[in-house]
């Protein structure tokens, strides 16, 4: 039986590589680490976090734990990949799904805020408006968008201090 190859090549294209060198965080993750031991850290520290949560019935408990390995063969394949190509699969996943949750805060999150009247509908549509991946693309802010994810992050803090504020919001 054969194991399974990788080819993480087709990943590696002149406008991922800019796109990934010029990340704020991708860029020193596809230099100096790989991706993959970052995602077995994050596999081992949910178990640990998961093991102290209390209130959990022991079923519950375990079908956690088959939830976090059903995810362990991902990093598995990624390590057959170079750093760059770990990186940016890294980074599409990234884009990809933050992409999907700023499109669903801003359409659906302040739709439903705003038709039920709650306070953090502004901060909703705020903050999907602010992470929805689009100027970061554009060639000649491509360079730069280290400083459009840091302007992100410092336009982010108000939006989500009126959030909370709301009453709407909680950590739990």
């Amino acid at each position: 039986m054969g194991s399974i190859k990788i080819d993480g090549s087709y990943l590696e294209t002149p406008f991922t590589v800019r796109q990934v060198d010029t990340h704020l965080v991708f860029g020193p993750i596809s230099r100096h680490i790989p991706c993959a031991y970052l995602v077995i850290f994050g596999i081992v520290a949910s178990f640990f976090i998961g093991s102290f949560h209390s209130g959990q019935s022991l079923g519950r408990f375990i079908l956690g734990i088959l939830g976090r390995l059903f995810f362990l063969p991902v990093p598995l394949l990624l390590l057959q990949m170079t750093r760059r190509q770990q990186a940016i699969a890294g980074w599409l996943a990234v884009k990809i799904s933050l992409g999907i949750g700023a499109i669903l805060m801003a359409a659906v999150g302040s739709t439903l805020s705003f038709e039920h009247g709650y306070a953090d509908a502004w901060s909703n549509l705020a903050l999907g408006l602010l992470w929805i991946p689009s100027v970061e693309f554009i060639a000649r802010i491509t360079p730069y968008q280290r400083y459009v994810t840091i302007g992100r992050i410092i336009l982010s803090i108000p939006c989500i201090y009126w959030g909370t504020k709301s009453g709407n919001w909680c950590w739990t």
